[in-house]
Formats: C-alpha cells, sequence, structure tokens
C-alpha cells in the first residue's frame, strides 16, 4: 500500500497530455483515454463510460478553467495503479463551471478505493485553491514542469 494521497505523486505516475482535441466532452474523454496508459484490463472505452456516468449527475469543472474528471467508483483494485492523468484541451470547453469559465485544464482522478479517492480529491482541491499553482498552469507547463510546481506550492505551505 502506498499510503500516500499526494498530487504530485498521482501526476508522477499518470499522464500530461497537451493539444487535447474534441468538440465534445465524449470525444474529448475518448482522445485522453486512448492516450493514457492504463493499468492491464482497464479498457479506454469502459473509463470514457464511467466518466461520462459521472458528468451526467454534476459536472466536474470547479471553476477557473479547471475540471477534476473522476468515476462514481474505482476502475482497479491496486492502489498503485492509481494515477492522475492531465489534459490541456486545444480549444476550451464549456463544461457549465460555477464560474461560467470554459475548462482548458483537466486533473482526470483514477483510484482504487473510495477512501483513496475522496483524499486524493482532498488535496487536489487545495491544490486547485492555491493561485500560484492556478497561475503556473495556465502554461501548460509538461509533466516534469508541472510536478515542479507542484512541489513548489506543496512544500511552500
Amino acid at each position: 500500500m502506498i499510503g500516500t494521497f499526494e498530487v504530485e505523486s498521482l501526476v508522477g505516475r499518470g499522464e500530461v497530455l497537451c493539444n487535447v482535441t474534441g468538440g465534445t466532452l465524449e470525444e474529448i474523454f475518448k482522445s485522453i483515454c486512448s492516450k493514457a496508459k492504463l493499468p492491464q484490463g482497464l479498457e479506454a472505452d469502459a473509463v470514457v463510460t464511467e466518466l461520462m456516468d459521472r458528468e451526467k449527475v454534476l459536472s466536474t469543472a470547479v471553476g477557473n478553467g479547471i475540471a477534476i474528471p473522476h468515476p462514481r467508483k474505482p476502475l482497479f483494485s491496486r492502489e498503485e495503479d492509481s494515477m492522475i492523468v492531465v489534459a490541456y484541451l486545444n480549444q476550451p470547453l464549456d463544461m457549465q463551471a460555477p464560474d461560467v469559465k470554459k475548462v482548458y485544464a483537466m486533473f482526470i482522478l483514477l483510484s482504487s478505493s473510495s477512501q483513496f479517492h475522496i483524499k486524493a480529491l482532498a488535496n487536489l482541491a487545495k491544490l486547485i485553491k492555491n493561485e500560484e499553482f492556478r497561475k503556473g498552469l495556465q502554461v501548460k507547463p509538461p509533466k516534469e514542469q508541472l510536478l515542479e510546481l507542484i512541489r513548489k506550492v506543496t512544500q511552500g505551505n
């Protein structure tokens, strides 16, 4: 058991995808899931379906151009497979955010248990509230730079 809910380690295990294309949310999720390295036995189509089912309940857009799409249930059993896939959209998408800003960055949280999911989601939400992080995110940094930004912001708190 990893025992950590740090965003840095979850992003480190995931992908950072730039210029993700798609005219609809489903097209964007399909593009992301086809490129992400998912755990063995987890099909991209299944992830897309789960993400879309969650969006039907309530938008995962949190404001400031950021969304945190996630399935309503764990999709795999091993905690070490938990990850965050970051996707920067080629064209911002209206996801009915509370501040009505279009989403340009998604943090797709895929986890192994409800408890892990809730703790990781809480830590990600704290990070996104940080103004320095949000400003750094606007330049759509590649993975290593994003990890550096996360370290800088979390060590400063």
